[in-house]
């Protein structure tokens, strides 16, 4: 799943498109191979076709959001997700751990936040060495 050289394949779902431009390009700078979209069906429909190492997916986005999202995914066994949003909400959060995210960060973030987050819960070794 992972791209080559270790790097990981990073899906970003949220509606806020200066958020997706701005942690793609950073992640993209670090090796990742990154895809992005801006609405939660078309989220369902990428994992349909590609293996993720993580997907991070929002909470709040017009039409459908991110529970909806995590209901229908069908993430493979070794697809982490990572919930971003500012709708900080103690019962959504939990929702979204109940539905299978592995963590959270809450919005604003920053890149160095985000690079411990995908450490800790990467099974990629390179990256497990920056959690600890």
């Amino acid at each position: 799943m992972a791209a080559p050289g270790g790097m990981m394949r990073i899906l970003i779902v949220d509606d806020d498109a200066d958020l997706i431009d701005g942690i793609k390009d950073f992640l993209v700078t670090q090796g990742h191979d990154v895809d992005c979209t801006c609405d939660a069906e078309t989220g369902v429909a990428m994992v349909a076709r590609t293996q993720y190492d993580f997907v991070l997916i929002d909470y709040k986005m017009p039409d459908k959001n991110g529970a909806w999202f995590m209901q229908n995914a069908k993430l493979s066994n070794g697809t982490k997700s990572i919930l971003i949003t500012a709708f900080v909400n103690r019962s959504v959060i939990d929702e979204m751990f109940r539905l299978g995210v592995s963590g959270y960060l809450i919005k604003p973030f920053d890149t160095d936040e985000l690079i411990r987050h995908l450490a800790f819960h990467s099974e990629n070794t390179q990256y497990k060495s920056i959690a600890m």
